[in-house]
């Protein structure tokens, strides 16, 4: 029989996976509205795996992300933010483990070659699934020079994304966790 305290944390990791879920999916729900939005929306839908990952855990992350990708990919306007969700959206999740690898070189080349995957898994994902003549006629318009600049950019910014995360964390350990109530 499980104690009084044990469900009450039970129910507040459900409740805060709850809350990090709906948040994600409300911001891409919105992020479909703006065709911007198709890369910062995916991005700040995985920082809010940040305080459920650091409050409960690898686990309750994992299925979080897994929640907000399988509703995103079913109710998201922007079927491209979706699957970028889908395909890096757990990456705070693995952030923590790549930072583990000693030399700095090697930890940058896997980062990158996980980004470079993730968005080519991510296009060739998009033109098995979905009429894609658009997308693929404006890459093939944009030429293989601007394709390769357009990848090389994804994968500076999303290492630049890994970069914030850090620093992220620490200003939710320090500023906000402090003023929550103590579920955990």
């Amino acid at each position: 029989m499980a104690s009084a305290d044990q469900m009450r944390r039970a129910s507040a990791r459900a409740a805060y996976c709850g809350m990090a879920s709906a948040l994600s999916l409300a911001l891409m729900l919105m992020g479909g509205l703006v065709p911007v939005a198709t890369y910062a929306v995916p991005m700040l839908c995985a920082l809010a795996l940040l305080p459920v990952l650091l409050e409960f855990g690898k686990k309750a992350a994992w299925l979080t992300w897994a929640a907000t990708a399988a509703l995103g990919l079913m109710l998201g306007l922007d079927k491209e933010a979706s699957f970028f969700y889908l395909l890096m959206g757990y990456y705070p999740i693995v952030k923590w483990r790549l930072d583990r690898v000693k030399s700095r070189a090697v930890r940058l080349a896997v980062k990158a070659a996980l980004f470079g995957v993730a968005l080519a898994g991510m296009y060739g994902l998009l033109a098995l699934l979905f009429p894609m003549g658009e997308y693929l006629k404006e890459f093939g318009e944009m030429g293989w020079a601007m394709t390769g600049l357009f990848a090389a950019a994804f994968v500076g910014v999303m290492l630049l994304f890994d970069r914030l995360l850090f620093p992220t964390s620490l200003f939710y350990m320090n500023r906000i966790r402090p003023k929550l109530p103590k579920a955990r």
